[in-house]
């Protein structure tokens, strides 16, 4: 059997701030044409960065620099779409 170990608080505390940015999503639909194939990368957004929260917390325990990667690349899902956004 796995033993499962606890994430740490402050862990919990970074994954939710490095999340915030999710929380401007109707901004980002509203300024995205309806008819524009970027709308569906901005509904499936917030989906994104809900489950690489959840992975990132799951795998801290074992594989702490999978978890940082993965916090990475939700920072770098934030910015793609602002740039997706602006363009």
């Amino acid at each position: 059997m796995i033993s499962r170990d606890k994430t740490p608080g402050w862990f919990l505390a970074v994954i939710i701030l490095v999340g915030l940015p999710v929380f401007q999503f109707p901004m980002l639909l509203n300024s995205c044409p309806p008819e524009s194939p970027d709308r569906l990368m901005v509904w499936i957004y917030p989906f994104y960065v809900v489950a690489a929260g959840w992975l990132a917390y799951i795998c801290y325990p074992r594989r702490q620099a999978m978890a940082w990667i993965l916090l990475a690349l939700m920072i770098l899902t934030h910015v793609g779409m602002w740039m997706l956004d602006t363009v």
